[in-house]
C-alpha cells in the first residue's frame, strides 16, 4: 500500500519540479564561498537592554545553495544565528531568518517561530554579511522539553520585541 503511494506521490514532485531521487544529479554540488571568522551583533530588546554578541562561531558560512549559516554568540548565553541569506534563489527561494538561542541555567531555549522577525540583508558576499532586523512578539521555548509530533508549549516567559544588527567578514 505504501509504495503504490509512493510512486505517483514521488512522479508528481518531479511534475511540479521538485527532484525525486532520481534527478538529484541535476543540481550542482553547494560549495563554500565564504568561511566568516569576525563581526558582532546587537540585539536591543523593547526595554533597552542590549546584548553585544561579539563572537562569530566556527563554521559560519556562506554557500552557494543554502546562503548564510552564521552564528554569533557571547559570553552571556546568548546566541543569534543568520540562515538562508544568499542562497541559491531557484532552490532554496529568496529568504533569510534569525533563530535565537539562549542557554540559561541548565535549560536551552530557542525562538520556534522565525517569521516573527523581519530580515533586510544589506549586503550578502564573500567579504561581508550585514544587515538589520525587527521582530515582534517572540516567545521563548525550551529546546530540550518539546514533544514529538505535537505543538511545542511556550516556556513561562513574557513575549518580547528586538532590533537587531549584524555583521561578519572573514
Amino acid at each position: 500500500m505504501i509504495l503504490a503511494l509512493a510512486v505517483p506521490w514521488l512522479a508528481g514532485c518531479s511534475y511540479f519540479g521538485f527532484p525525486y531521487p532520481g534527478d538529484f544529479e541535476d543540481y550542482p554540488e553547494p560549495s563554500i564561498i565564504a568561511t566568516y571568522e569576525t563581526g558582532t551583533a546587537t540585539i536591543t530588546l523593547e526595554d533597552g537592554t542590549l546584548i553585544e554578541l561579539d563572537q562569530v562561531a566556527r563554521h559560519s558560512t556562506l554557500d552557494t545553495m543554502s546562503g548564510t549559516s552564521v552564528r554569533w554568540t557571547g559570553g552571556d548565553g546568548w546566541h543569534l544565528t543568520l540562515g538562508g541569506a544568499g542562497g541559491d534563489d531557484e532552490i532554496y527561494g529568496s529568504f533569510a531568518y534569525l533563530q535565537f538561542d539562549r542557554i540559561v541555567d541548565t535549560e536551552h531555549w530557542t525562538i520556534f517561530d522565525s517569521d516573527r522577525c523581519i530580515v533586510d540583508v544589506e549586503r550578502v558576499d564573500k567579504t561581508v554579511v550585514e544587515g538589520t532586523a525587527t521582530c515582534r512578539g517572540l516567545e521563548w521555548f525550551d529546546a530540550l522539553e518539546q514533544p514529538m509530533m505535537s505543538e511545542p508549549s511556550p516556556l513561562d516567559e513574557p513575549k518580547f520585541d528586538a532590533e537587531i544588527t549584524f555583521e561578519a567578514r572573514p
